[in-house]
């Protein structure tokens, strides 16, 4: 899938340009009092701390990483998500870091029982404390606000798709207010959310899938040194060979740019990217 697309050099140079520009982005925008918060990394890990093989029936955990009790050291919050025949709750764990390296359960809270596929941090009502969107298979988005300390209160949902599977967070409209982008693969698209600042969201534009019916992961990164955000689209079902890549229009729509993109058989599927 994209690992061994990475494995084997096609998407190396859009990963490392993901990297550096979400890594300046960061920088710039967190540490300058834009947001208040450190960039937070969602990533799908098996219990043994190894990726997970891709198994349709299995449940990875989610973790993002972010100071969630604004201490200077990075802590990490993880989702478990129980099998739907458990009688057990989802339950949402917070790892506060210490200054030795290691770190300390702060708290263990159950979510609802849904499938969680993605998770994302970032500071989405700004006042300053990171906080949590956890998209589930069902198409749920739901927002946990950060109290501060590192437990998570305030918890609704803030809308509801036909699925998600990743989620990428930018300032897609230049406002200065955390966006998300929303991959959805039963409605076949991806959805903006621009942000008001409260930690509500309005569903401003979308755009189709390339593959239909593809599950793809979404990143956001400044693809053609504008200083906004862009996102690239990359297909696991075609080994991550195809990915595509929209450019921003600083307004909350994209455009693509089809000589940034690759597809590793044009052929082999209908292209549908016609913005809506």
């Amino acid at each position: 899938m994209v690992r061994a697309a990475i494995r084997s050099g096609i998407l190396s140079g859009l990963f490392a340009g993901i990297t550096l520009a979400n890594a300046a982005s960061a920088c710039a925008q967190d540490w300058n009092g834009n947001h208040g918060v450190r960039p937070a990394v969602s990533s799908h890990v098996g219990e043994s701390g190894q990726p997970s093989q891709d198994d349709p029936d299995e449940v990875p955990p989610l973790i993002v990483t972010g100071d969630f009790n604004r201490d200077g050291i990075a802590d990490i919050a993880r989702i478990t998500s129980q099998a739907q025949s458990s009688s057990e709750p989802n339950r949402l764990i917070v790892l506060l870091g210490q200054t030795n390296g290691t770190f300390k359960t702060m708290t263990s809270q159950s979510v609802p029982k849904r499938t969680p596929r993605a998770m994302v941090g970032g500071d989405f009502n700004n006042d300053g404390i990171p906080d949590l969107i956890v998209g589930n298979e069902d198409g749920t988005l739901t927002l946990f606000l950060g109290d501060g300390t590192g437990r998570f209160n305030s918890v609704h949902e803030i809308t509801h798709l036909e699925s998600v599977i990743s989620i990428a967070v930018a300032d897609f409209n230049k406002d200065g207010i955390l966006d998300i982008a929303v991959s959805d693969w039963r409605a076949s698209s991806v959805t903006i959310l621009l942000g008001d600042g409260k930690g509500s969201f309005g569903h401003m534009w979308s755009f189709p899938l390339r593959m239909r019916g593809t599950k793809p992961h979404i990143a956001a990164a400044d693809f053609n040194g504008d200083r906004v955000l862009d996102l690239a689209v990359i297909y696991d079902e075609d080994e991550g060979d195809t990915f595509d890549v929209m450019l921003s229009n600083g307004n909350g729509t994209f455009t693509i740019a089809p000589e940034r993109g690759f597809t590793r058989d044009p052929n082999s599927h209908c292209n549908t990217l016609v913005a809506r």
